[in-house]
């Protein structure tokens, strides 16, 4: 069967990051995880030559990630001065929160009509793991398991322009939870409604799905909020 290449601007994009230079690609990720994980914390300046030499990469790759991804306004390129990691502040949280509290309670709904059987397994197999991390009390595993459920998430809707725009806006979000990994509250919560949020998808319940994300979206935001606040004391 002949192999159909996708010519449509996402398409375009997904294989820039998937089938680019192997250098380049690999360059992306790491820095881009290196963002969130806030191991390059908010309003540092990027030191290349340092990047260079942990990622075992040339400079020309390492400058190529970052104009991506000062695309996903995670980083701002300032001529002759050098990059620095984007900044987190309550203005950008707000505008982020008006976007989310929009798309993700839908994105959802679109879960529930259209995710598979193996889709909801994958979610109910993640979530049968979140038990032993709520009783251990590791907010970082914590996090990768809200992290992974998102993407099952988002991937049920089967549509690629969302899930590109939802994980994009979900990496901001995330850089402010590592920033402050020993203060976050509200994720065992979290876990909980991702479950009841499982229980609507398996009845296919959209409306119940969208009602109870559009309460945890709000309440993420909150504690985002709150941890800004604390962020801006510190």
């Amino acid at each position: 069967m002949r192999n159909v290449i996708s010519t449509s601007v996402l398409g375009a994009s997904s294989r820039r990051r998937a089938e680019g230079d192997s250098l380049r690609s690999k360059a992306y990720r790491q820095i881009k995880e290196m963002i969130i994980l806030a191991e390059l914390p908010p309003a540092s300046l990027i030191d290349e030559a340092q990047l260079v030499s942990d990622l075992k990469v040339g400079f020309t790759p390492v400058r190529q990630a970052l104009q991506w991804l000062a695309l996903e306004n995670l980083v701002v390129i300032l001529p002759r001065r050098g990059t620095i990691v984007a900044d987190l502040n309550a203005s950008d949280l707000q505008k982020i929160y008006e976007m989310r509290i929009q798309l993700v309670p839908h994105a959802v709904r679109l879960a529930a009509e259209r995710a598979t059987d193996r889709e909801i397994a994958s979610m109910g197999a993640l979530l049968d793991r979140s038990d032993a991390v709520i009783a251990k009390g590791d907010h970082y595993q914590l996090i990768r398991l809200d992290r992974q459920f998102q993407r099952l998430l988002t991937a049920a809707t089967h549509n690629e322009f969302l899930i590109e725009m939802l994980d994009q806006l979900y990496s901001h979000s995330l850089r402010l939870w590592y920033a402050n990994l020993h203060r976050i509250r509200g994720l065992r919560q979290e876990i909980r409604d991702h479950r009841k949020i499982l229980s609507a998808l398996k009845a296919h319940d959209g409306k119940r799905a969208e009602a109870i994300m559009r309460s945890t979206v709000a309440e993420f935001h909150r504690e985002q909020m709150s941890l800004n606040q604390n962020l801006s004391r510190s």
